[in-house]
């Protein structure tokens, strides 16, 4: 019998300094009901894009050191990391980088910056 999997959800973030309480124990609070009910939860960590908008000084090793923080923040507020999966961009970039170069040229190519402005406006 072929074991059904589990669902995958995803959120991301950027490493950039303290972490508030909303975004630690809530954080948690949410990831805990939904690794319960059956779903992997994958954590993007952004950590090039916090690097290309100078965060930590734009210093990728202390980048990586907030990102950690916030892991062992969640872990210390009760997160319960057996189906949590942390991707950090840049090595996932970095797996695949043939794939990703070539896919952002094409998207540059094919669009201006007026189109890319107006698709990305919340």
């Amino acid at each position: 019998e072929k074991k059904p999997t589990r669902p995958i959800c995803y959120d991301g973030f950027e490493p950039s300094g303290r972490m508030h309480i909303a975004q630690g124990v809530l954080k948690s609070i949410n990831v805990n009901k939904l690794t319960k009910a059956g779903c992997t939860f994958k954590f993007w960590v952004a950590d090039w894009f916090a690097q290309l908008n100078n965060k930590m000084d734009g210093d990728l090793n202390k980048i990586r050191t907030v990102g950690m923080y916030f892991i062992e923040v969640w872990k210390a507020s009760g997160m319960d990391m057996e189906h949590v999966e942390f991707l950090w961009a840049s090595d996932e970039i970095n797996k695949k980088s043939g794939e990703y170069w070539t896919l952002v040229m094409d998207i540059a190519r094919k669009n201006n910056l007026l189109r890319v402005k107006r698709c990305s406006q919340i």
